[in-house]
């Protein structure tokens, strides 16, 4: 039982999660000689029985005594330092603008330096579109003639209605009735 717990807490020593009282434990069973001679861990284990001491009174102040050296710059290294901070950011503004202008897309630039011979390609283009548009227009003879429906169908009710009146003035016949044939009684 007791070699058991000494293993684990070597174990936990060796992953350095043990606590002060586990680690007087531990050296309580491993000063047993019997138990001792089964871990050859035991032997530095017990030889190293040295507290950690705690930092003495100003440990923190000759400490940044000696890490801590505050440079000093001479005015010329100041000076020196605050021009090449200037010259970094013109540089890397001026690059910048360089490479916006390049990524940028170009302006149109005009293509004639002549106006005559701009002003006869401009007519000659409206030339092709104009022609273009004339030869779609074609089709649409059939349309127009479709045109001519509406007028027709405007004839067609002045007919009906000449037709009705007509009709009108013989309605009272329905109201009559028909002579009997003496063949249809026998």
């Amino acid at each position: 039982m007791e070699q058991k717990k000494i293993k684990e807490l070597l174990s936990k020593f060796y992953e350095g999660s043990t606590s002060e009282e586990e680690e007087a434990q531990m050296r309580e069973y491993l000063s047993d000689p019997s138990v001792s001679s089964l871990f050859p861990e035991a032997e530095y284990f017990l030889k190293c029985r040295c507290a950690v001491p705690e930092p003495s009174w100003g440990f923190m102040d000759k400490l940044e005594t000696v890490t801590h050296t505050e440079r000093k710059m001479s005015p010329r290294g100041k000076a020196l330092r605050y021009s090449m901070t200037i010259a970094a950011g013109a540089a890397l503004l001026l690059g910048s603008y360089f490479l916006l202008d390049y990524l940028r897309p170009q302006q149109m630039k005009d293509t004639f330096s002549d106006p005559a011979i701009a002003m006869a390609e401009v007519r000659n283009i409206l030339t092709v579109v104009s022609n273009n548009m004339n030869t779609g227009t074609e089709a649409l003879g059939s349309i127009r003639a479709m045109s001519i429906a509406p007028d027709a169908i405007g004839e067609f009710g002045r007919i009906n209605k000449k037709v009705e009146n007509n009709l009108g003035r013989l309605r009272y016949l329905n109201g009559l009735k028909a002579p009997v044939n003496a063949t249809e009684n026998n």
